[in-house]
Order: C-alpha cells, then structure tokens, then sequence
C-alpha cells in the first residue's frame, strides 16, 4: 500500500466570457483562470493489483463520498485509461467552499489524477491526463495542468499564462450553493460580451489596472436568483478592492486588494459582518504532491 497527498487549490477567473454553444448543448468558455493559495489536500492509499475497490471520504458534510464525489469518478477513468485495478482510498480535507465557483470539486478530481499517476509510476504523461480530465468536467484540464492559464473551449483548451506578480486576493461566500447546471441554463448568449481580449499582457502585468479585466458572463444569470452576489461586491469595493467579480458560476465573490496586509484587513471585517471571507494570494504553479 502506497500513500500520495496532492495539494488542491482553489481557483478563480478573472475574466469568463460565454462565446457560443456547441451542437451537443455544452457552451464554450473564454476564461483566464489562476489557482490561489487555498487549497483542500486529498489523500490516496494505493495497492495495484487484480481486483478494483475505490472509496472517497470526506470531512466535510456537504462534499459527498463515494460514486458521487468527482475524485472517486477520477479514478475510475484513470483505471480505464491505463487498464489498471487498484485498491483505493481517498481521503479529502476540505478548506474550499462547496458550491462555491472557486473549482473544489474539480481541483479534488486532478489532485486525484495526479497522486494516482504518481503511485502508478507515471503511465500518463500532462496531455493524456487533461483529455482523461476533460470527460471529468470544464475545470478539470486547468488544474491538471498546473498553473495560470487561458482556458478555452469547453476548458479543453489550456494555454499557460505566466503571472510576473502575486496577486492579494480576498474571497468571500454568503455559503449559498449554486447549482452549475441551473446557471448555464439561464444563459443568455445575446447579452454575453463575446470573446476576450487578444492579449492579456498589459493586464497580466500590470500596466493597465485589472478591474478593467474583470468580466463574467454567469454573473448576471447567478445574480437573478441570488442577488446577495452583487450585495458582496459592493461591500468590498466600499472596503477598498479595486475589483470585483463572482468567480465561474458562484456564488463566491473575489476582490482584488493592492496588498496583502489590506486583503487581510477587509477579510477580517467581511468576516465581522457574518460572512465567510479568506485573504489568500495568487499560485503561478505548484507543485504535483505534497512530501
């Protein structure tokens, strides 16, 4: 029995653009995505051999176990992929809000491609492991691929971004579960903002201030059935972000800070007012597992 702990982080887009829809009904995204310090840690002992077990714990209530958990659907695939059986057991500790847009789910599912290739002795090289992440979901080939990217495509499509600077970024969550399926089915592809820029150099850089940057096109659809969306918004902003955004489907709220004694001060009074709030920074990439 072997075990692998991977770090899990949390993600947000500073930009999400809905740019068409495909035959098949899935809509086709435009986003820079960047994964950010916090981060859940998922666990996984491993013995290969003849027979196949899999079972997914979690410690927190509302991360199911089991089938329904989008590790114990990685891991299925990755056996398929490589025609492996395997004993398995994935442990997950949770810090990233449920529900939230900030990429739990998804990053728990890579997290678990990753430590299985890692105990398997890398059957899969990154490629091989994104397409076996794509069956998984949009998020899934981001986090697998490991650092700041623009994602394309219905997240297929993983072009790395390179951050020269951290960004101190607060995130803050009413604990509203939205429903992914329900957002995008509210979409309206007349009002979306079409694509995204062609270069995001003077942003990424510095040279052009990011609120200008920060768009996303689920925003108006989660806000008609959860206005506290812009309600969160506004009291950052009154608290000194110099942007803010709903991040993928929410409901979760990032802001933008200039550093990160001032993130960590609005955090504390979001936090005061009732709210879950997290100051964090920016990951231009970490690292595959954890020693």
């Amino acid at each position: 029995m072997t075990q692998v702990r991977c770090l899990a982080p949390a993600k947000i887009n500073l930009f999400l653009r809905i740019v068409g829809r495909r035959a098949d009904g899935f809509h086709l995204l435009d986003s820079l995505m960047v994964a950010v310090e916090l981060a859940d840690e998922v666990a996984v002992d491993a013995a290969f051999g003849q027979t196949t077990s899999i079972a997914v714990l979690s410690d927190h209530p509302a991360a199911p176990g089991g089938p329904a958990n989008l590790a114990y659907r990685a891991a299925t695939r990755f056996l398929e992929a490589t025609g492996r059986s395997a004993r398995l057991t994935f442990r997950i500790n949770k810090h990233i809000p449920v529900g939230s847009g900030l990429g739990g789910g998804s990053s728990d599912a890579a997290a678990a491609l990753w430590a299985l290739n890692t105990v398997a002795d890398s059957p899969l090289n990154v490629e091989q492991l994104m397409a076996v992440g794509a069956r998984l979901g949009s998020d899934v080939p981001f986090f697998v691929h490991r650092t700041g990217a623009r994602v394309r495509g219905v997240g297929d499509v993983v072009a790395p971004v390179a951050f020269p600077r951290q960004l101190a970024v607060v995130l803050c969550s009413t604990g509203t579960f939205v429903s992914t399926r329900t957002v995008y089915s509210r979409v309206d592809l007349s009002l979306t903002s079409g694509p995204g820029p062609t270069s995001i150099h003077d942003f990424v850089a510095g040279q052009k201030p990011i609120s200008e940057l920060l768009v996303n096109d689920l925003e108006a659809a989660v806000a008609q059935i959860h206005p506290e969306v812009l309600s969160v918004k506004s009291t950052m902003s009154e608290l000194g972000a110099l942007g803010t955004l709903m991040s993928g489907s929410g409901s979760a709220v990032f802001g933008i800070w200039p550093d990160a004694s001032s993130a960590m001060k609005a955090a504390h009074r979001l936090r005061a007012r009732g709210l879950w709030a997290h100051a964090t920074r920016t990951l231009d990439g970490w690292s595959e597992t954890l020693p």
